[in-house]
This record gives C-alpha cells, structure tokens and sequence, in this order.
C-alpha cells in the first residue's frame, strides 16, 4: 500500500511506510530530492502539467507503477482525516490544521500503521476512500460552467457519450442533477480500479486536448485537472461503487 503525496514545492511533506512522495512538474522546477517519485521519468506527461495538474502523477503511477495492491493521492497540503476522534470536525469537509500538529498526529510508527489498518479493513467492505462530498448550491454540471468554460464542458461530454454511449443517462443523473461533489482528485483504492479509471479519464481527456484551445489564464489553463475532479464523480457513480467517505485536514502554514 502506498499513498503518493503530491508537491510541487520544497515544504514540510510526510515521507514514510505508508505517504511517498511525488514531485510534479519536473520539467520545469528543480528536484527538490531524488528520493521522490518524479513526474518525467519512464512514461510520462510531466510537460502539460500547467494543464493537468497532479493528474501528471496519476498518468505516471497508472503507466509506470505495479508492485502495490492499494494506491492512494493526497496533496501537500491536504491528507485525509483518519482520526475524527483526534482532530474532531464539524460536519464541514475540510479542517485546517498547523504543520506541527500533522507531523505531530501522523508520522509515528503507531500512528502510521493504524492509518494503515483502517485503510485495510474500509478496503474489504469499499471500493474507494474519497474525502467527504461537499453539497453545493448548483449542480456539478451548473457549477463547472459557472467558474470555467462551458464550451470546454459541452465538449467533454459529447466526448464522453461518444466514447462511452452507456454513461449518457448517468451524465443527466449524476452531473445535470446531483449537487454533491468529491474533489481534488484524492482517493484510496486497489491498484486495479485506479488503472481501469485512469485508462477510461486520459481516453476522454487526451481526445479533448487535441479538440480544444487552452486558455491562457494561469487558472482556467488547468482545464484537465477541473475537468477530471467532476468525471471521477461521474465514473464512481456510474459503477456504483461502494463509497467510504473521510473529510479532509488542511494544513495552513
């Protein structure tokens, strides 16, 4: 089991038994150790990060990785909330947490084998551990054309239904009309669901590519990245997959 922990940056990250480190955009920015995992080595896409987003690493790890059974994400900044009891948490998604008390909560031999344990035994009885759905006021599908390009959505679906003409009745259920929604694109799962995912998200995603202009806003160019937080949705729905769900901490400084 391994969980990669996405960076960009030379910050305080956990690096251990169970949390690896995974630097993206390595093309671009200095390495900041050679014992992470990096973003252009083997079969990669290190260099369309600036549109991709930390899906550089999934593409890496999907291509390149196989000696792991459970594979998770998370980002430098965002873990999941194994222990609620610890860090108790209000019926938000997400709390924010100081540097010193993660590495003070999650970085003991104990602490990192009862994370490893939880992780096994929601494992037999979940498909994927997915941070806690935040409920919007509009739909994933309202929401996206609100802040992004809907010429840019419009396309992704026709993609989708293309592609994959068995999801075009989940699109009007689980994206025209469903308001809760899984984000960042963090997830814990067996190695054979990612791969099945990813397989299925950079089809659709690299057939867009070829068919849009990227924006050359520093927010909007990360189009894949928005894009793929609402498909993964859309796939876990579509398969039904049996869901456990954890909020999220945030680290501040």
């Amino acid at each position: 089991m391994k969980i990669f922990n996405i960076t960009h940056k030379p910050i305080p990250y956990l690096n251990n038994d169970l949390y690896t480190p995974f630097q993206v955009n390595c093309n671009k920015n200095p390495i900041i150790s050679k014992d992470f995992f990096l973003d252009n080595t083997l079969d990669n896409i290190s260099s369309a990060n600036d549109n991709f987003c930390e899906l550089t690493a999934c593409y890496w790890l999907w291509k390149n990785l196989n000696n792991v059974d459970y594979i998770g994400l998370c980002h430098y900044r965002r873990y999941f909330n194994l222990f609620p009891s610890k860090f108790s948490i209000r019926p938000s998604t997400q709390k924010r947490i100081t540097k010193k008390e993660l590495h003070r909560n999650m970085i003991s031999t104990t602490c990192i084998n009862k994370q490893r344990a939880i992780i096994k035994k929601d494992l037999k009885s979940y498909d994927m551990i997915l941070p806690k759905a935040r409920k919007m006021k509009y739909t994933i599908a309202q929401n996206y054309i609100f802040h992004h390009r809907s010429s840019d959505w419009n396309k992704t679906l026709e993609i989708v239904v293309k592609k994959y003409p068995e999801y075009e009745n989940s699109i009007e259920k689980y994206l025209n009309n469903n308001n809760k929604f899984h984000q960042c694109n963090m997830m814990i799962t067996k190695k054979e669901i990612w791969d099945n995912y990813h397989s299925w998200l950079f089809d659709i995603l690299f057939e867009l590519r070829d068919n849009v202009i990227i924006p050359e806003d520093n927010f909007q160019k990360r189009i894949f990245g928005f894009l793929s937080e609402r498909l993964l949705n859309l796939y876990i729905l579509h398969h039904n997959f049996k869901i456990k769900e954890y909020p999220l901490l945030f680290v501040t400084d």
